[in-house]
């Protein structure tokens, strides 16, 4: 199931009603069962249909928290989660780091810790680029070092070092 919450069901207005308010609480201060991590949410999507005088409800929710990842990944190696799930939140976490850097603004200090963290356990997976590990690793490094440093100009450079990196790599293996 991974890091998303699927809820389809048919309801009166005031089941509704109660949902969305246990939604609210749950965005407020945390929820449980399947509104479990719904604080930590990244995205959701609510569709709300009278079909029939029936209530038709579907939600779906992502949630952001590696807790919540890790509690629902069902897949892993050796304490690691599944290659795909990682590159996956790589794959969010640098379209931000590099959008807000193009832009001159520094991004979340979360989307770097994440990006970074993602990153040491990627090079850690054999057979996916072994030979670009230490470059990349090398790039990481500095990319790291200008965001702990707050230049936003080494940001850029080191962005586009990391963005040099992955296109070698994935030139040979997507």
């Amino acid at each position: 199931m991974r890091n998303e919450t699927r809820i389809n069901r048919f309801a009166t207005r005031e089941e509704l009603a109660g949902f969305l308010r246990e939604l609210a609480d749950a965005l407020e201060s945390g929820g449980s069962g399947e509104l479990a991590c719904v604080n930590e949410f990244k995205k959701i999507k609510l569709g709300i249909r009278d079909e029939f005088g029936q209530i038709s409800l579907k939600a779906r929710i992502k949630s952001r928290s590696r807790e919540c990842d890790e509690q629902q990944e069902t897949r892993h190696v050796e304490g690691k989660p599944e290659y795909k799930t990682l590159k996956k939140r790589m794959k969010s976490s640098f379209r931000i780091l590099l959008a807000m850097i193009h832009e001159n603004r520094m991004p979340p200090r979360e989307a770097i810790d994440s990006f970074l963290e993602d990153s040491a356990l990627m090079v850690t997976c054999e057979g996916y680029g072994d030979e670009y590990y230490e470059q990349y690793t090398e790039a990481c490094e500095a990319f790291q070092k200008a965001c702990d440093a707050g230049d936003m100009e080494k940001m850029h450079e080191t962005i586009d070092v990391l963005i040099h990196e992955k296109s070698r790599c994935h030139a040979k293996y997507d």
